[in-house]
């Protein structure tokens, strides 16, 4: 009997302090997307409940979802991005009794649901683990909505407590090449997508409206495979090469405001001079051949290459599920990889930070040029592809094309590179 008291007295301290190490998350009520369909109430409760379920799950974590985090967030005019004082993080930490605030959004077409979830650490009030999940609606409501919110849950809960793992590429109901590659040199992390050789259409096609001028010249372009970065190139991998922060690149240009700060933001203030000079010393670093993107390459990638969708945006015909942009950004950059991949598992070609092209600008294709394209022999601007955070949706489209100088450095305008096998 005496061993039967110490097996169950052992058999609870040890329950007792599994609990102790779970880390508690308090789920605030999702925000409805700026332009979805109306999101209610009973919309936001059921997502709520579901990934809250979904977390529920999961070893080591556990949940709190109570009503009066969000009216203390009004109190204390908490802002949900992380930016508040060390005195407001502690108040809404003790009244929660949490590790984590999970910020979550829905965003909702007639034909599909996308979510959005990260966690803001309470210790030091800074944003982790972006996780994204769509699925379709049927009937006006939510299809296998539980297991995509699990999907979420783990997706938002496998690097915790960690800010500095990257999940993202991590989403399940993406589909990617198994030939993708990562570049490891001085701790890159940086994920290259391979896109196959294909044919496509390159201009405004049909499923593309609000159409310029430039975009009218419609040819058959044929392409051989290359890589191409799964996100823009980040202010940590920037730095890790250039040597440079955010904050230099910034005084080079000359300006005094900064729209996102930190490792996992896309880099900018990004001149096309200084994106071909970190290709450069990529490539001397690792013996390989990085580049920018031609147009022919960026807008062949952009459209999901041979699994083209025909979608108006990179990754879907809404504009909210595919890209930060101006109705929707906050007027500043996310971290990368926060919105819906292409059907090649590419994050951002449409939004955030516009992409520098390799190719001098034309007011017109050239028809001749139908085989590996690499745009007019000289110019005097730059292409740059894919809008912004700033910009309207129009300039987010995987068709639409401008230029600007090469010396040019704005809060705008970022890259991504591609690798030639």
């Amino acid at each position: 009997m005496k061993s039967i008291l110490m097996m169950l007295t052992l058999f609870l301290a040890m329950s007792t302090a599994t609990l102790a190490q779970k880390k508690t998350i308090a789920l605030l009520e999702p925000r409805g997307g700026e332009g979805s369909t109306a999101i209610t109430g009973m919309d936001k409760a059921i997502v709520r409940g579901e990934l809250r379920k979904g977390i529920q799950k999961l070893d080591g974590f556990t949940t709190v979802t109570r009503t009066d985090i969000d009216q203390m967030m009004k109190e204390q005019n908490f802002q949900r991005t992380g930016m508040v004082s060390d005195e407001q993080i502690k108040k809404l930490g003790e009244m929660a009794g949490a590790d984590y605030i999970c910020v979550s959004t829905i965003n909702k077409s007639q034909s599909e649901f996308y979510l959005e979830a990260y966690l803001i650490e309470l210790e030091t009030g800074e944003i982790s683990n972006p996780a994204t999940q769509y699925g379709e609606m049927v009937n006006g409501k939510f299809s296998d909505l539980l297991t995509i919110c699990e999907e979420l849950a783990q997706e938002l809960c496998n690097a915790t407590p960690s800010r500095h793992s990257n999940n993202r590429q991590n989403n399940t109901r993406q589909s990617v090449s198994g030939q993708n590659y990562t570049e490891t040199e001085l701790g890159l992390d940086l994920k290259m997508v391979y896109v196959e050789g294909g044919s496509f259409l390159m201009g405004c096609t049909s499923e593309q409206s609000d159409c310029a001028s430039d975009e009218q010249n419609v040819r058959r372009v044929t392409l051989d495979g290359y890589y191409i970065g799964m996100f823009e190139i980040t202010q940590k991998q920037w730095e890790l090469v250039m040597g440079t922060s955010i904050n230099q690149q910034k005084s080079k240009a000359g300006k005094s405001l900064l729209k996102g700060v930190g490792p996992d933001y896309p880099m900018y203030y990004v001149s096309w001079e200084d994106a071909m000079t970190f290709c450069q010393e990529l490539s001397r670093l690792t013996g390989k051949t990085y580049t920018l993107p031609t147009e022919a390459q960026w807008e062949f990638a952009a459209r999901g290459g041979n699994r083209n969708d025909g979608t108006k945006y990179s990754g879907s015909h809404s504009i909210d599920l595919a890209a930060w942009y101006f109705y929707n950004s906050g007027g500043g950059t996310h971290l990368v990889g926060t919105k819906r991949a292409n059907g090649l598992g590419i994050y951002d070609m449409s939004g955030n930070v516009w992409e520098w092209c390799k190719d001098w600008y034309a007011d017109s294709y050239q028809s001749c040029q139908t085989n590996n394209p690499e745009g007019p022999s000289s110019g005097s601007d730059r292409v740059n592809r894919g809008g912004c955070w700033g910009f309207n949706a129009s300039r987010c489209r995987v068709s639409h094309r401008d230029g600007i100088t090469p010396t040019s450095r704005s809060i705008f305008l970022g890259f991504r590179v591609v690798l030639i096998p």
